[in-house]
């Protein structure tokens, strides 16, 4: 499984002779796609309120991903291509464990619950189109191998399955408390409603 890891690895990552304008894009999507992502996700919230459910949905699974992905580096450390020596380094990143990826994992964790409802998918297309774009450019440019991607997407998908099983719950309990909390503070600023739309 390694080998085949490694062999994926050499053949996408960036060589010697790559286009440097190919690895600034990469270098760009790799470093600002959760930046991007978090602001879709406020723009999206301030702007399409009947998709809050849905944000707060995504925002769950992110989380507990997010922390499935540290149990697992903190239990398991796999070396980043660079540690071994494995192909060309061409971002700056700290010796740290590769798998799986916190980018990927984030990125797959926000698109799943979008892509799932209908009213949501087409931003859920673009959640992962972020996601996708962000693994390729995060193993093209070697500080990751792609099973850290797979990896990502898996964490996402456990997370995923008890988050949207639980869905009802966490949408009485949890997400409709917290949406009355945002509208009374927008009340209570008396923010303009042109602006950050209710309803």
């Amino acid at each position: 499984m390694e080998s085949w890891n490694q062999a994926l690895f050499l053949m996408w990552n960036a060589g010697a002779d790559a286009w440097p304008f190919t690895i600034f894009g990469a270098r760009l999507l790799a470093e600002a796609a959760p930046v991007l992502a978090a602001g879709l996700l406020v723009l999206l919230w301030v702007r399409r309120p009947v998709l809050r459910m849905s944000l707060l949905e995504a925002f769950a699974v992110a989380l507990l991903a997010l922390g499935l992905a540290q149990a697992i580096t903190h239990f398991w450390y796999h070396p980043r291509p660079f540690e071994i020596g494995l192909g060309h380094q061409w971002m700056a990143h700290a010796p740290e464990a590769s798998f799986p990826s916190d980018h990927a994992t984030l990125l797959f964790s926000l698109a799943l619950p979008l892509l799932a409802l209908p009213r949501a998918r087409a931003w859920g297309v673009i959640f992962l189109g972020l996601a996708l774009g962000t693994a390729w450019a995060r193993v093209y440019l070697g500080v990751h191998f792609p099973f850290d991607m797979a990896g990502g997407l898996l964490t996402a998908l456990v997370a995923f399955a008890p988050v949207r099983a639980l869905a009802g719950r966490f949408q009485a309990w949890v997400f409709e408390p917290l949406i009355r909390l945002y509208l009374w503070l927008l009340e209570a600023l008396h923010l303009p409603t042109a602006v950050f739309p209710r309803k």
